[in-house]
């Protein structure tokens, strides 16, 4: 009989159990958000971002230095490659391109820091311009001048880590270009260099392969 009643007793408590489970699954189910609610959030959003960009952006001294930055990075840069190593140099900045975007989206989508000014309200990074003229194309630049030799490179690669991270940054967040909000300057200085170190691997390795074949 005592062991009957155990048996129910465990019974009762799985079922209790169950509809607890059951009253929880149904809450999240009530409380989660639909599509057509994350849409219309994000319409509303891209509204005031346009409102904000036409507002404190649009043809500001700061928006055309970001239009300037655009145009002219890609002309200097044309001007100053080595043509006989363009292919090479070029393989380098994409892949350092590629992953410096990437993290920054992450960042900027995280809320670590923000952009102030944009060039357009649609351009993800939000800096893209920043990216390509003060950390992509010097970094190129780098690779052009002291690629051949990994120890010229680790030096020189580590110097303009600690330019961007100590002078680029800071002089945007004076200009109100790039503002910080759990980000500190110094956190990205030992970013840029590893990007760097790690493209240079990557393209010696590309090169390797290339001799093979």
């Amino acid at each position: 009989m005592t062991a009957f009643l155990e048996i129910i007793h465990k019974k009762e408590k799985c079922g209790v159990f169950m509809m607890m489970l059951l009253d929880h699954i149904h809450s999240l189910l009530l409380q989660s958000i639909s599509l057509e609610r994350l849409l219309e959030e994000e319409k509303l959003f891209y509204k005031t971002l346009q409102s904000y960009w036409y507002e404190h952006n649009y043809l500001t001294i700061r928006w055309w230095i970001l239009v300037l930055l655009s145009v002219l990075s890609p002309i200097v840069w044309f001007k100053m490659v080595d043509k006989k190593r363009i292919i090479e140099i070029t393989t380098f900045g994409m892949f350092y391109g590629i992953i410096a975007i990437f993290l920054d989206s992450i960042g900027s989508n995280a809320m670590v820091w923000t952009y102030p000014v944009r060039i357009t309200p649609y351009l993800y990074p939000q800096m893209y311009p920043y990216d390509v003229g003060i950390v992509i194309i010097p970094f190129m630049l780098v690779y052009q001048k002291a690629g051949e030799h990994f120890k010229r490179f680790f030096i020189h690669t580590g110097l303009l880590a600690a330019s961007v991270a100590f002078l680029a940054e800071p002089t945007m967040e004076w200009l109100n270009m790039y503002k910080e909000i759990t980000w500190k300057n110094i956190y990205s200085f030992p970013i840029y260099w590893v990007i760097g170190l790690i493209c240079w691997y990557i393209v010696k390795v590309l090169k390797k392969i290339e001799r093979r074949h």
